[in-house]
């Protein structure tokens, strides 16, 4: 039997819908690369075309600012390696080299997050997001 595995991106909740696409899509992609057993490496339907092969259960939730911070901590402290993203990074379009700058000179609660990415076991995720509700847009 293979591992369940719950993947989890919880947002700000006074973020735009917009705004929720984007930093999911940011996230969702970084998480990828964290931890390839989110995907599955090659699904085409009959003529070809690629599909997304999600192996396991993906949420949206949204919650309160600081609990985003809170959630990062809660799975760094758990063994799990989240992902965030923040409002001034969303603001920094096409500007790469100024966004690293950004984050590497600074810490996680000073960046203003709007994003957590997290994957792990299914019932530990539920765990350290239960205060969080499912995003509405």
């Amino acid at each position: 039997m293979s591992e369940l595995l719950r993947t989890v991106i919880a947002v700000d909740k006074s973020l735009e819908a917009g705004a929720v696409a984007n930093a999911t899509a940011i996230v969702m992609g970084q998480l990828a690369r964290i931890d390839a057993r989110i995907y599955a490496d090659d699904v085409r339907d009959g003529d070809g075309v690629h599909h997304a092969g999600i192996r396991f259960n993906t949420v949206v939730l949204s919650g309160r600012t600081g609990h985003l911070l809170q959630l990062a901590e809660a799975a760094r402290a758990e063994g799990l390696a989240p992902v965030v993203f923040t409002t001034r990074g969303q603001a920094l379009s096409n500007s790469f080299d100024d966004y690293r700058a950004m984050v590497e000179g600074a810490s996680s609660g000073e960046l203003g997050i709007c994003a957590v990415g997290v994957v792990g076991e299914d019932a530990g995720i539920r765990a350290l997001t239960k205060r969080f509700s499912v995003y509405k847009g």
